[in-house]
């Protein structure tokens, strides 16, 4: 027979002997109840806490990608518009004459760096947002995971106060996923 078949024959007999020695009257307070339906609720509300936290992270990074797609395409643009500039400083310098197609090409330039200028700055503020959020939803998962903690402490322990105080931090845990959420929506 295995290790852990071994084990479990073992808890099971030691199970068995408690409740002959109980005499199968022994029962958890009607307290321990609520402490197993809170924490339960707690431990659902943790768990959609951390998928939105997930979800608001890989979001975060995929706008900090396209953020970064868009200034690389702005520094091209910028880097056009110089080669093309300086060319023409040259060819002035020289004496030589500015193709006006070249003119107008720099112009488009300009008006696509700022156009991408804008993009860029609007991408920033979108990934920081998303970034917010995920911060609420991570701080609230650990702050629900407190909760749960304290109130499981408090059964192994027959102290009802700290229950209530893991209530108390799992409803501060409750108000930030729900802060969070409504910074993904908002």
């Amino acid at each position: 027979m295995s290790e852990i078949g071994e084990s479990s024959e073992l808890v099971d007999e030691l199970m068995l002997e408690s409740i002959k020695e109980d005499g199968g009257t022994h029962h958890a307070p009607r307290w321990h109840r609520y402490v197993a339906l809170s924490s339960l609720v707690l431990a659902l509300l943790t768990a959609l806490g951390g998928l939105l936290a997930g979800m608001t992270a890989h979001e975060a990074q995929l706008e900090r990608t396209a953020e970064i797609i868009e200034v690389s395409r702005l520094e091209g643009d910028r880097v056009t518009i110089e080669v093309l500039a300086a060319k023409h400083e040259i060819l002035s310098t020289m004496g030589q004459a500015v193709d006006p197609d070249e003119l107008e090409e720099i112009r488009v330039y300009q008006e696509e760096a700022r156009e991408l200028e804008r993009e860029a700055f609007l991408d920033e503020v979108k990934a920081q947002r998303t970034g917010y959020s995920h911060l609420v939803l991570a701080i609230a998962v650990t702050v629900l995971s407190v909760g749960i903690t304290l109130s499981g402490m408090a059964v192994v322990v027959e102290e009802k106060r700290l229950w209530v105080v893991g209530m108390v931090i799992g409803a501060a845990g409750v108000l930030g996923l729900f802060f969070g959420i409504f910074t993904m929506v908002a």
